[in-house]
């Protein structure tokens, strides 16, 4: 099981680089939930007016001691506790809701104190099996969009259990259905149209879960112009829940490769989902998730003005044009040994020139060094 998160309260002279804070005594920005999170390094971060703060200790000793980020290694627990889930069902037993319920507590804990890193551990595409991470990725784009619209508190843990839970029906389709890069044939198509029902009768047969959950299951591949599957619902006819899921699984999709197709960069996706915008989706929903991820949103590959190469690691609600980067390379373009977090919005010698195509088959060479250094970073 996760380890449970266990907090201290710190006064800001006592703090120490590489200590993560959770919690301050003064409100930072106009959010709707309490806490936020960041990675201390320099007094320059914090409100002046800030006297204490609470910090994570789990989260801090590991930055001391673990060479892998201990955000990484909490993603990873993650997964697997979802991969358990999975498994479960996969093998044809009973879904344990206990299992469930813990790790979407924990995945709402997680969204609570540190929107912005989990969707940047969203991003990473080292993932072995890909329903796990969909399923998983999913539920942090949906639960990071709820914190952002400020959505009402019963409806989070609902939102949230919809979208783990979302691709269930995916599990009955065969693998070589999901995989297929030829065009599919009509009764592949219709198999893949009947998931969303699969997905709701078999948590029909578990019982116990609420009709919000059941609906986005269901309904979450419905489309507001009535071309969606399964029951070609229409605009509002399409429960509100479920057309936020249906804005973040497709944002998911497209920033993952697929057995036919490339991942879009992050960038691109947000781009492709505000020109569906009017089609597909609740055009208002639309902007406001592009809203939650800004202008560069987490895992977008970056240039910066002197040359060098990041990845956005976060942004900031007040100055999205100057978020919080990883830095890649340095400005000869030689990959970093250790790749450093830069706040462009307190660095006032640096910024974004423009974002980069990590397809781009002229980035390939330099990108395949940066990976074999730092294997795992969103691109």
């Amino acid at each position: 099981m996760l380890a449970q998160p266990q907090y201290q309260k710190v006064a800001v002279q006592d703090l120490q680089v590489g200590m993560w804070i959770c919690r301050m005594d003064v409100d930072t920005q106009d959010q709707p939930f309490e806490t936020c999170a960041l990675r201390y390094q320099h007094a320059s971060q914090l409100p002046m007016a800030c006297r204490h703060v609470y910090i994570d200790l789990q989260r801090s000793e590991a930055a001391k001691t673990s060479t892998q980020p201990p955000q990484r290694k909490f993603y990873l627990n993650l997964r697997n506790e979802m991969k358990r889930v999975m498994g479960d069902i996969r093998l044809g037993h009973a879904l344990e809701k206990k299992r469930l319920r813990y790790l979407l507590e924990e995945i709402m804990q997680s969204v609570v104190h540190d929107s912005q890193n989990m969707v940047y551990l969203a991003m990473l595409h080292d993932h072995q099996d890909e329903l796990v991470s969909k399923s998983l990725n999913v539920a942090i784009l949906s639960l990071v969009f709820a914190k952002h619209i400020g959505l009402r508190q019963d409806q989070l843990f609902p939102l949230g259990q919809g979208a783990l839970l979302h691709s269930m029906g995916l599990l009955q389709v065969p693998a070589q259905v999901l995989n297929k890069t030829a065009p599919l044939t009509e009764a592949e198509k219709e198999l893949i149209r009947e998931y969303p029902r699969r997905g709701y009768q078999y948590l029909l047969e578990q019982g116990g879960f609420d009709e919000q959950t059941l609906d986005i299951v269901l309904h979450h591949q419905e489309r507001t112009n009535g071309e969606g599957y399964p029951d070609k619902l229409k605009g509002r006819q399409i429960g509100f829940l479920a057309r936020m899921v249906a804005i973040t699984s497709v944002y998911e999709a497209l920033t993952r490769t697929r057995s036919y197709r490339h991942a879009l960069t992050p960038t691109q996706a947000l781009g492709q989902l505000y020109r569906w915008r009017f089609h597909d989706f609740d055009a208002r929903l639309v902007e406001k998730f592009i809203h939650s991820l800004g202008v560069y949103p987490p895992g977008c590959l970056v240039e910066l003005n002197d040359g060098a190469l990041a990845v956005v690691h976060a942004t900031h609600a007040e100055q999205r044009l100057n978020p919080q980067v990883r830095l890649l390379t340095r400005q000869d373009l030689e990959p970093l040994e250790v790749q450093h977090l830069i706040d462009l919005a307190t660095d006032p010698q640096r910024s974004i020139k423009k974002t980069l195509d990590p397809t781009d088959p002229r980035l390939t060479p330099l990108l395949e060094r940066i990976m074999a250094k730092h294997p795992g970073f969103p691109l």
